[in-house]
């Protein structure tokens, strides 16, 4: 037993089993198994876990397609040169080294982000992969090259200087290119590829993974240079999307490790639109957010070339909440003289569940109310005006409440005291080898449980060992039991002492008492049964004395009762 670390524990809450091989947090719920473990403390998928903890036990994974792997391999290899090409380009090339120098990106910055340079030069790249002995149709498909109408192959990335960008296992999948000079798209992002789903991958999120985790806050900005700017003024929790707008595999991602996020988009109409849209999906994934106000005309990289290291730090910590966000945004577009303005404003601030900041927000609006000179009476009125706009009955949808989060999801707790006595005793049984073959003859049965967890945990096992009794160790076949809520239910009967130690008699004794309560639920059902059969023929005989037609009305009864 020991201190939890999901939460912010004091007193140890967390048992570790060695028998069943799972963790259970008694006081914020979080249990599961190595695995788990792994994958709530480290922020990974199962994969990621998986080889973690092959490597820990020198167990060596082998790919179940060989193929797959090896293509898998090549298109790794031809990225990783494709960006030592592009770095060695940008060590040659002057205009590109003079451009990095004005926009702050000096020596430092260029290795740690590992900037390169596309020359200006159709075939450079191309010809470079083909004398490295790489595939140009599998480098076409990798969106580094193209092919020509002569079945030739040309860069797709010409004169710009070039971003790498890395999943968040470090992986090399994609380039981002920006322009030196004037011209059309300024960006240009890798497409969709083998290695690559833009709406799943987040610039930067390899290097600030780690402060995010520390911070439980994400910093979400628009581009490449925003991204480094902030690192270089100290915010080393900002990552970016890439040429898309934010999806719902960024805000999950960004869930999986922080409990908060903060958008920091540019300031102009663009930025706030999509600010707006990156509030909504947030929300709709019960990810806490709330949004950076910059002045207008600025961006994270222009502010830290303005005004400093300092200045960027203070625009994240002047964060405002998204209703805060949405009413200057309205401001923004419509005037107090419009009803317009105050149709909005009621409709957005009915949202909030926050009293206190919806007393805020109406103190500073009431003044402005064309309709009342006094703002005592104006805050009265628009207050009148929220409290009907709020649907009855329903939480509001834009307070932004958040459930408890544990290790990075939302965890429900499980109980033991949610079986009955006789259950807990059963189904302990069911773990310890002695006594495992006579308690699976009982423990798979549903109809015997007294309890609605007694029939879940009894039709879990039931499918799992349909034939025979789990064999070894629980660690070796607790997870093919059911739902992770019933593996934590089951690991935590080890630790259920009610009953006391489990015998041969104390076993017999469980299952006696729960066959007593099933054979009595089963008379009670049988005597409720009679009693509404009873009741429906006292009807009926009622019908057919005072009624001439009770049987085209008979059928209506008989539905009733059926």
């Amino acid at each position: 037993m020991g201190l939890c670390p999901f939460h912010a524990d004091k007193n140890p809450s967390m048992t570790v089993n060695s028998e069943t091989g799972r963790y259970k947090c008694w006081s914020c719920g979080a249990g599961g198994d190595v695995f788990t473990w792994v994958m709530e403390r480290r922020h990974v998928d199962f994969p990621e876990a998986l080889e973690i903890l092959a490597r820990e036990a020198g167990i060596t994974l082998t790919k179940r397609n060989p193929e797959e792997a090896a293509r898998r391999k090549s298109n790794a290899d031809a990225m990783e040169e494709a960006l030592k090409f592009f770095r060695e380009q940008l060590t040659r090339s002057t205009a590109a080294r003079d451009y990095c120098e004005r926009r702050g990106l000096d020596h430092e910055t260029r290795e740690m982000w590992e900037l390169g340079y596309a020359p200006d030069v159709s075939e450079a790249l191309a010809t470079h992969l083909k004398k490295a002995g790489f595939n140009l149709a599998e480098c076409r498909d990798l969106f580094l090259v193209e092919a020509d109408s002569s079945g030739g192959y040309y860069d797709k990335f010409r004169g710009r200087l070039m971003f790498p960008i890395r999943d968040e296992r470090g992986t090399l999948v994609a380039f981002g290119g920006r322009l030196l000079g004037q011209g059309n798209a300024k960006y240009i992002n890798s497409g969709d590829t083998p290695l690559f789903r833009k709406s799943k991958v987040l610039y930067g999120f390899n290097r600030a993974r780690a402060k995010i985790a520390e911070l439980g806050v994400s910093v979400l900005v628009e581009g490449y240079l925003d991204v480094i700017a902030c690192f270089r003024a100290g915010v080393t929790n900002a990552v970016a999307s890439l040429g898309t707008s934010l999806t719902e595999d960024h805000a999950q991602m960004l869930k999986k490790w922080s409990t908060q996020a903060i958008i920091l988009y540019d300031s102009d109409a663009a930025g706030q639109k999509a600010a707006l849209r990156a509030l909504e999906i947030f929300e709709a994934q019960s990810l806490r957010a709330r949004v950076a106000v910059l002045a207008e005309g600025e961006d994270p990289d222009s502010l830290l070339g303005k005004r400093g290291p300092a200045a960027v730090q203070e625009a994240v910590a002047r964060n405002v909440s998204p209703l805060e966000f949405r009413l200057l945004s309205m401001e923004k577009r419509l005037k107090p003289a419009e009803p317009e303005f105050w149709a909005e404003a009621v409709t957005l601030l009915s949202a909030t569940s926050d009293d206190l900041e919806l007393e805020r927000h109406l103190i500073r609006l009431a003044p402005q109310y064309p309709d009342l000179k006094d703002p005592a009476a104006a805050q009265k009125a628009l207050r009148r005006m929220v409290e009907r706009a709020r649907p009855s009955g329903k939480v509001p949808a834009g307070g932004n409440v958040m459930p408890p989060r544990f290790g990075g999801r939302t965890e429900t707790k499980t109980h033991a005291t949610s079986l009955h006595a006789a259950e807990v005793v059963l189904f302990r049984a069911l773990l310890e080898k002695e006594f495992r073959r006579q308690a699976w003859v009982f423990a798979r049965n549903p109809d015997l449980m007294s309890t609605p967890a007694g029939e879940r945990l009894a039709r879990a096992v039931g499918a799992s060992f349909p034939v025979g009794e789990p064999i070894g160790e629980p660690t070796l076949w607790l997870s093919r039991v059911g739902t992770a809520e019933d593996q934590d239910l089951l690991a935590s009967l080890t630790l259920d002492l009610r009953g006391g130690e489990v015998t041969v008699e104390v076993l017999t004794d469980s299952v006696a008492k729960l066959r007593n309560l099933a054979a009595t639920r089963q008379r009670t059902r049988k005597q409720e049964v009679a009693k509404t059969e009873d009741e429906k023929q006292a009807i009926l005989l009622a019908m057919r004395r005072q009624n001439p037609d009770w049987k085209e009305k008979a059928k209506d009864v008989e539905d009733r009762f059926d």
